[in-house]
């Protein structure tokens, strides 16, 4: 009998899916409006983009409302401040976390 692997919760897959969505849909934003070369081997999906100087003080306005957009609701102004806001992967994560 094979050792079946067990399977994530529904609600807790779904999260990771509309995150994953979120970030690659974020990903591709910042790539694009942002002139980020696809082959940038400095940037990822964790690279804190206000210190490696992909986005400026002026971008972030455009990344906070393209995350609003992207969720459906106004962010709470705090969120920029959150030491995790400074990563795809975490503004995803933080956005979908401020809307559920």
């Amino acid at each position: 009998m094979m050792n079946a692997m067990p399977t994530p919760s529904e609600p807790t897959h779904r999260a990771e899916v509309r995150r994953e969505a979120l970030a690659r849909a974020l990903e591709a934003f910042i790539r694009e409006r942002f002139r980020v070369a696809d082959d940038d081997t400095l940037f990822d999906r964790e690279t804190n983009l206000w210190e490696e100087g992909y986005v400026d003080s002026a971008g972030v306005v455009e990344v906070l409302a393209f995350l609003e957009d992207a969720v459906g609701a106004r962010l709470p102004e705090d969120l920029l401040f959150d030491p995790e806001f400074t990563s795809i992967d975490g503004m995803a994560r933080l956005s979908l976390a401020s809307v559920d």
